[in-house]
């Protein structure tokens, strides 16, 4: 047994000594040498046996070579690719050549020896890659934002009478900066030697709110309404019929609120809009969008009969021809302005026509009411108040003469009635609104001016009294004249 341990610890102590030896062996062998060491690897590039100029020359050779290769972004089925220069790549490229050289020369005998055993087996130092950040950056948000779309909602529109629905597109966001961040980690730590770098960017997808599936249930008629225009002006009917253009199309999903002012506006001529006559302040003015207030009563009594929720309506200062009183929706900037939500639980779509001399609206969506029920309105008028009159004085007038400056408009205050049948009765009446108009007093102006009695001219007055004058006198010496003469004496 002792002779068995003696036999171990013997080899033992004879492969220590060769090593010992191979070591000592390497270590004088390297230690001679003036370039870096053999077995020495930069980046997976052997610079053993070469002197720092050429070390580093190599380096810089093959940053070159790798400033060349492509960095491929990927999204989905899409790619963008650019070159690593584009970065602002750079590398320590002077400081691996330093460790390089350094390596097997520091420390006392056994530690150099020991780093050289090490050494001769293969020693690699990386070469650390980094970007300018910015760079990164602008180039990643540049090829990046092709990626990049908008989600679509499902569409729909009316054609012929009928329905046509497109599907829905999903959109792609994506956080640059993130992105920018994570692709110079792979960049510091990718092995260039496998060639491009192939980067999967982290993106976001917005599915749409809206599917094709819900739009499919619009296909019932809910409710219309129709108004005419006929003998309107040029500019009224333009904005007539701009106005039903705007609107048409619209699309409401469940618990969302239209405002026709939103929608129509602005007023101007590149709108589509013209001068016709609007109501301000009791009287009527040209403005641009005159009649659009049409539009908005037009669709008010197609969403009652569509029975949706109405939020904001409020009726004209005076009366309107083409509907009942209190059937009217007035739009006045902000002030005045019709709203209404989609109550139901299914979207809606609102049809606009206009032409003819006639506008309508009709609302389709997926039909809530029974069958057998229907709604009816009444317009109730509740007090009249006639025009009074005013009369102005006018001294440019001759006396007598009346000119009727502004005819006079009779106000009155009215309800609406919602009346609900079912299947042909009478079952409920509801108030829907109130309404009040103004009356406006008719303005007639007289005349004062006194009517004159031609005078002469001063020319002629001193020229009568002139003549006048000289008839006198004349007169005067006559009658003189005829004291003097004598009388024939009886006896000479």
């Amino acid at each position: 047994m002792k002779k068995k341990i003696s036999l171990t610890l013997l080899i033992l102590v004879v492969i220590l000594a060769a090593a010992v030896g191979v070591a000592g062996w390497k270590y004088h062998s390297y230690a001679k040498l003036e370039t870096i060491y053999p077995g020495v690897y930069i980046g997976g590039m052997d610079v053993g046996g070469m002197d720092v100029e050429q070390a580093e020359a190599t380096v810089e050779d093959y940053v070159k070579e790798v400033s060349a290769k492509k960095i491929v972004l990927h999204v989905e089925d899409g790619t963008e690719s650019f070159p690593l220069s584009r970065t602002g790549l750079f590398c320590d490229g002077a400081e691996a050549v330093k460790q390089a050289y350094q390596a097997g020369r520091s420390g006392n005998m056994f530690q150099r020896m020991k780093e050289i055993h090490e050494i001769s087996k293969g020693k690699e130092i990386p070469l650390h890659f980094q970007t300018e950040k910015k760079k990164l950056l602008n180039i990643v948000r540049k090829k990046g934002k092709s990626f990049v779309t908008e989600k679509k909602d499902a569409g729909i529109t009316r054609k012929d009478d009928e329905f046509i629905i497109t599907e829905g597109e999903n959109g792609i966001s994506i956080d640059f900066e993130e992105n920018a961040k994570k692709l110079a980690e792979e960049i510091e730590n990718f092995d260039w030697s496998r060639g491009e770098l192939s980067f999967d960017m982290d993106y976001q997808v917005d599915a749409p709110k809206h599917t094709a599936k819900e739009l499919s249930r619009i296909q019932d008629k809910l409710g219309s309404f129709t108004t005419s225009y006929a003998g309107s002006s040029q500019g009224r009917c333009q904005n007539v019929e701009n106005g039903a253009r705007l609107i048409n199309g619209t699309v409401l999903y469940p618990g969302e609120t239209l405002s026709v002012h939103d929608v129509v506006a602005p007023f101007t001529y590149e709108n589509g809009y013209r001068l016709a006559g609007s109501y301000e302040n009791g009287k009527t003015v040209q403005s641009y969008g005159g009649g659009i207030c049409q539009v908005s009563t037009t669709l008010y009594n197609a969403v009652l009969r569509a029975e949706l929720e109405v939020i904001e309506r409020q009726n004209h200062s005076m009366t309107v021809h083409y509907v009942a009183l209190s059937e009217d929706a007035a739009i006045a900037g902000t002030e005045k302005d019709f709203k209404f939500k989609n109550n139901l639980d299914a979207p809606i779509y609102i049809e606009g026509k206009a032409g003819d001399s006639s506008i309508s609206f009709s609302i389709y969506g997926e039909e809530y009411r029974e069958e057998g029920r229907s709604v009816e309105y009444v317009s109730e008028r509740v007090s009249t108040r006639p025009p009074s009159e005013k009369v102005v004085k006018d001294k440019t007038l001759e006396e007598g003469k009346k000119v009727v400056d502004q005819a006079g408009v009779t106000g009155y205050t009215a309800r609406l009635w919602k009346v609900v049948y079912e299947d042909g009765k009478e079952t409920d009446r509801i108030q829907v609104n109130s309404s009040s108009y103004m009356s406006v007093p008719r303005v007639v102006r007289i005349g004062t001016k006194k009517k004159e009695t031609p005078k002469k001219d001063t020319d002629t007055k001193k020229k009568d009294k002139k003549k006048k004058k000289t008839s006198e006198k004349n007169s005067e010496k006559k009658n003189k004249k005829k004291a003097r003469t004598p009388r024939c004496s009886a006896v000479e």
